[in-house]
């Protein structure tokens, strides 16, 4: 899977621009404020119609214009798709191959994609939200089915919050099933990702970092009891609906539900040790790039081909060693790769390498 193309046209501080990546490593070279972030959060749209850094439409369009559109040709498998996503204050629209989507399958799939960012490593020292969001984003990547539970879990745990809220007690018990019903399925598939990628974390964090150091991933949830987890649906079901038994009084008291996906958390450990407390910036910042390591090979595995990787501002807080393994590793790999940052030296790219360079200022492009 390879972006061969993309046309910018008033997005955030880019007035229009045009990009013909090449296959393997595409440098986006220039100093802080200068719209580097922005071509990769572009590309990201693209890919997922949302942005990686939390945005809300108004951001993403250019100063004085109505709307931001982005188009992109992509090849999967011999075959060139056409991507195009407008972006309008109201919402977004897309279309796939000039025909307009109806429904989220029609568009997600068409360019996969790993993204790193500075936001990445701010939810392992933050709060459990922003794993979830992270965590969230990584089962889609490699299974558009996941966000159809997700829609439904949330549309359900509102109606159950609103009577919970009013201190409503009448068809409470209805609500309560099925939200332990689609909880169960999502706490399921969450967890389920999360052994998966268990152990092709422990070797690329070994890779990256060069160390014996255990690097580990474990998903917590309230209807997992003392175990903290649930290996089966009927498990996580059966935990739920005791939860919200036990709690019913106080979820009433406080008029939200207390227990399910939306308040589960991921643990992530070095050598047993919580890693937002006991990890270095760059132990921290090793560990989520093992992570997103192994999510390229997740949707590999998947999709049969690996995914477009993106990398912002990478090459701050790790030292030289770590920086080297993990170039070495990209090197290795048949992707594409988009990597932004101030200094073509932080990288150790040499001629041998296929790479492209863009210079950015000012949102100008070269």
């Amino acid at each position: 899977m390879k972006l061969k193309k993309i046309r910018i046209s008033s997005f955030r501080n880019i007035d229009e621009a045009e990009l013909s990546p090449g296959d393997r490593f595409n440098i986006i070279v220039g100093k802080n404020a200068q719209g580097k972030t922005n071509i990769l959060e572009s590309i990201y749209l693209l890919g997922t119609m949302k942005s990686f850094r939390m945005a809300r439409n108004t951001d993403l369009i250019k100063t004085g214009s109505p709307c931001s559109h982005l188009k992109g040709w992509v090849d999967r498998d011999g075959i060139t798709r056409e991507v195009f996503l407008s972006i309008e204050q109201t919402g977004k629209k897309a279309r796939v191959d000039n025909k307009s989507v109806s429904k989220p399958s029609d568009f997600f799939g068409c360019i996969n994609m790993v993204v790193f960012s500075p936001e990445d490593i701010a939810m392992v020292r933050g709060l459990p939200e922003l794993r979830r969001r992270y965590l969230d984003r990584a089962v889609f990547g490699g299974d558009i089915r996941y966000l159809a539970i997700h829609q439904e879990f949330y549309k359900v745990l509102k109606n159950r919050n609103s009577l919970l809220k009013n201190g409503i007690t009448a068809g409470l018990d209805v609500w309560t099933e099925k939200l332990a019903e689609v909880g169960s399925r999502m706490i399921f598939v969450r967890s389920s990702y999360v052994r998966e990628i268990s152990q092709l974390l422990t070797e690329f964090y070994a890779t990256i970092a060069g160390s014996c150091e255990q690097a580990a991933i474990c998903y917590r949830s309230g209807a997992g009891g003392k175990k903290g987890s649930c290996c089966t649906i009927d498990e996580a079901r059966a935990g739920l609906l005791e939860t919200y038994d036990e709690n019913l009084q106080e979820e009433l008291r406080r008029g939200t539900t207390l227990t399910g996906p939306h308040r589960d958390d991921i643990e992530l450990s070095l050598d047993g040790k919580v890693l937002k407390i006991h990890g270095s910036q760059g132990e921290q910042r090793s560990f989520v790039l093992a992570l997103k390591m192994a999510e390229i090979e997740y949707i590999k595995k998947r999709y049969g081909s690996p995914p477009v990787l993106l990398l912002d501002d990478m090459t701050s807080e790790l030292d030289g060693d770590r920086n080297r393994n993990f170039m070495e590793f990209l090197i290795r790999q048949d992707m594409q790769v988009f990597i932004t940052t101030t200094s073509m030296e932080n990288l150790g790219l040499t001629g041998k390498n296929n790479y492209t360079v863009y210079a950015v200022h000012g949102g100008k492009i070269v």
